[in-house]
């Protein structure tokens, strides 16, 4: 038995390497698959509870002599500060995504040169967008890719011991998470979920042309179980409007 369980795991190792099958689905022999997980976090309550629920949990924002200590701890070059009207005007759209989470004011946010196209949250108190990004993204795609950020602080710790453990699965099903408070947001800013959607598939299809294979890669789901949490999450939404 033994053996045969391990020769199974090498062919479906192959499949992975090969690209047949998502790294994500060989974690699903050990616990339930990442997007199932994520799915039922949201789903087992009403969504006006939910939104409740995500507000009282909301965490308690650092000092102002903490999040004056991030700031100087940024380094003094990189950030680009001679902005196109262009991309002021997408940045523009992440105001409402921080007023929404009771963010603004709270947070910094900077755009830095750098090869990546990237969005990402510094230490609960900085949103960092890469030029590359804010160029690549289109008004829409820019908040909603934000939203997906800001939903980490939710999460902020335990996606902090899922990494120290190196569990993959475990980080997978809390992006997925950070997709389902993205979807919420957007929901309640008037923007089309989907264009969450489209705004990471813009960014990574950009990064894997020109910088390749991320190294943390597998710590994320994969865009078909991201695009199935978004769809899913929408007809949660809808179904309870139309009651």
């Amino acid at each position: 038995m033994r053996k045969h369980e391990a020769v199974r795991r090498s062919v479906r190792a192959l499949w992975i390497l090969f690209g047949v099958l998502d790294a994500s689905s060989a974690l699903s022999d050990e616990r339930s698959r990442p997007l199932d997980v994520a799915l039922q976090y949201f789903t087992r309550v009403e969504p006006q509870s939910f939104r409740n629920e995500l507000q009282r949990g909301r965490p308690a924002m650092l000092s102002p002599a903490q999040r004056a200590a991030v700031l100087a701890s940024l380094p003094a070059d990189g950030e680009v500060r001679a902005l196109g009207a262009a991309q002021r005007r997408k940045l523009a759209g992440v105001e409402p995504v921080l007023r929404l989470h009771e963010r603004e004011g709270s947070y910094a946010v900077k755009v830095v040169s750098v090869a990546q196209a990237g969005v990402g949250i510094h230490a609960r108190s900085v949103v960092l967008i890469s030029e590359r990004a804010l160029d690549l993204l289109d008004a829409q795609e820019v908040p909603a890719v934000v939203a997906h950020e800001i939903g980490h602080e939710y999460f902020w710790q335990e996606y902090e011991d899922a990494a120290r453990r190196g569990d993959r699965a475990r980080l997978q099903e809390l992006e997925l998470r950070c997709d389902g408070v993205a979807v919420v947001t957007l929901r309640q800013l008037g923007i089309p979920p989907e264009r969450l959607l489209s705004g990471i598939e813009r960014l990574m299809g950009y990064n894997a042309e020109t910088l390749g294979r991320a190294q943390n890669e597998t710590s994320y789901p994969s865009l078909s179980d991201r695009k199935k949490l978004v769809r899913a999450l929408v007809r949660w939404l809808d179904d309870t409007a139309s009651r």
